[in-house]
């Protein structure tokens, strides 16, 4: 069986994942976005981290792998 955790405070207050806005409901808290918005419908992201590249990759079971 899967677990998953609960929405966050953010995500149940209405907030909108996966938009940036000027104000954001509770500012202590992480920014939400969805995998989707940064996959954006491909299966692999390059992500530049301090002159490093990292990738973010959904698994065919639908997991996410972040690599060096």
């Amino acid at each position: 069986m899967s677990e998953r955790a609960a929405p966050s405070p953010a995500m149940e207050a209405g907030a909108n994942p996966g938009r940036e806005g000027p104000q954001r409901e509770h500012p202590g808290l992480p920014r939400v976005v969805t995998s989707e918005a940064l996959l954006a419908g491909a299966s692999q992201l390059a992500i530049l981290h301090d002159r490093t590249i990292y990738f973010l990759r959904r698994t065919r079971f639908g997991k996410l792998i972040l690599t060096k």
